[in-house]
């Protein structure tokens, strides 16, 4: 089998020839493989790529909404193409306006080495995008007249060009709970919860009714699977939330996109042993990025025991790169044995490592622990 094939084989509940081990399709692994020669090796060898932000199905409209979004380069870039370029990764002020025909609201953060449209709308300095009551029309008002097409060409060329290397899965927004936790941050989300209730819940609602058409979209493209960026943790998504706003979600999208025989991919990376009961509850498919400890609070054996139907798609913790490549064999040796006989389990790196050099230094040696000891089954 090659990397697609076993990858593909484990999201439909079929026998793969050995455990799958993927790495993010992103600019900085892509880097890593077009210039490190052992690197770029680890294709060959089973490494498999996993497309999971690379493209979006479908193109936003918003005609009667426009944003500004300006840089304040203060004194970090001069009229040189490469001081202004050298400026793109420095720290340096962003504000900006998303202004409807019902009211505007002010967004102020600072770029730290990031991509901008990583941080929409996620504007931490400023209290995110809603700061008080008076931002939920604004922000009802831009959701509501928001029209999405079908845009299927990425995903057709990205299949294209890394082949048997890997998967493309549609990339659709944060489910309608996780979405208002981007925009609200949590501490606010829970305020406005208790304190806000009706107005609250009827965001929820109209976030929900929305997000309904983004994954009908989704669902129809050719993309592998859908993979949603939930990045679902316990701490902020209490068991009571999970239950009374992500749950009803989950399971409604889950038909719409079974129907068009796709697995439905959720990236929980937190800790979710408060979640441990509620998970099995919901029609998903695949539990991605799930981190055992220490990084995660759920053991990875536990996590098998009690999710029998689910697809657990585990993300290394990255954090053991610290300890050294013989913590990182032994580790690897623990989750396979934990995981064994290894149906529904792929492994991945889909979490930021301490530095790019412990991920070049873990990469091969997990890949090479999984190619000895990974075979299906696991004894």
């Amino acid at each position: 089998m090659n990397a697609r094939e076993r990858i593909l084989a484990v999201l439909n509940h079929e026998t793969p020839d050995k455990i799958p081990f993927t790495i993010y399709l992103e600019t900085k692994y892509m880097v890593g493989l077009a210039l490190y020669k052992p690197w770029r090796k680890l294709l060959d060898k089973g490494l498999g790529l996993h497309g999971a932000e690379v493209v979006q199905p479908y193109k936003v409209i918003c005609p009667n909404s426009k944003m500004e979004i300006t840089h304040h380069y203060g004194e970090v870039t001069s009229w040189s193409p490469v001081d202004i370029l050298m400026a793109m990764n420095s720290t340096h002020m962003v504000t900006g306006t998303i202004e409807t025909p019902v009211g505007k609201i002010n967004l102020k953060t600072k770029w730290q080495d990031l991509d901008l449209s990583s941080m929409i709308p996620w504007f931490p300095e400023d209290g995110y995008l809603v700061k008080n009551s008076e931002d939920y029309e604004t922000l009802k008002y831009l959701i509501e007249n928001t029209e999405y097409q079908p845009f299927y060409d990425d995903i057709k060329n990205f299949k294209m060009i890394i082949g048997n290397y890997g998967v493309i899965a549609a990339f659709v927004p944060k489910t309608p709970f996780q979405s208002m936790r981007m925009l609200m941050g949590p501490k606010t989300l829970a305020i406005e919860f208790y304190t806000n209730r009706k107005e609250f819940e009827d965001l929820y609602k109209l976030i929900y009714k929305k997000e309904l058409e983004i994954y009908k979209i989704a669902a129809e493209s050719p993309a592998d699977f859908i993979w949603s960026p939930d990045n679902v943790t316990g701490q902020v998504t209490t068991p009571k939330f999970f239950e009374k706003f992500s749950l009803p979600f989950y399971n409604e999208v889950a038909d719409v996109i079974h129907k068009h025989d796709k697995a439905y991919v959720v990236h929980m990376d937190g800790m979710l042993k408060s979640l441990r009961d509620l998970i099995p509850k919901t029609k998903i498919d695949a539990i991605e990025s799930f981190t055992p400890p220490p990084v995660g609070d759920l053991p990875l054996k536990e996590a098998r025991e009690f999710w029998k139907d689910k697809i657990i798609w585990a993300n290394f913790p990255e954090s053991v790169s610290l300890q050294g490549q013989k913590a990182v064999k032994e580790k690897t040796l623990e989750m396979l044995k934990d995981s064994a006989p290894g149906d529904n389990f792929l492994m991945g790196i889909s979490e930021g490592f301490p530095s790019t050099l412990h991920l070049f230094a873990s990469v091969p040696t997990i890949l090479n622990v999984i190619n000895k000891h990974g075979t299906y089954p696991i004894s």
